[in-house]
């Protein structure tokens, strides 16, 4: 449970960085290997780190 504890702790500190990682990953796998709508599913992952990027400040803001 600690390697799991562990694995959460690190995706919620670099959940932007991991989200553009795998986003840059579908896009060059779909050039490299000929996958069909891995592209498509990058820019879905790209539109997804970009928006909880800004709107991380939004949702931890103390009324």
């Amino acid at each position: 449970m600690k390697v799991f504890k562990s694995i959460n702790q690190f995706l919620i500190k670099y959940e932007f960085l991991v989200l553009m990682t795998i986003a840059a990953s579908m896009h060059l796998g779909e050039r490299n290997f000929g996958i069909e709508g891995l592209a498509n599913i990058g820019t879905l992952f790209f539109l997804i780190a970009i928006v909880s990027f800004f709107m991380k400040k939004y949702i931890n803001k103390k009324e």
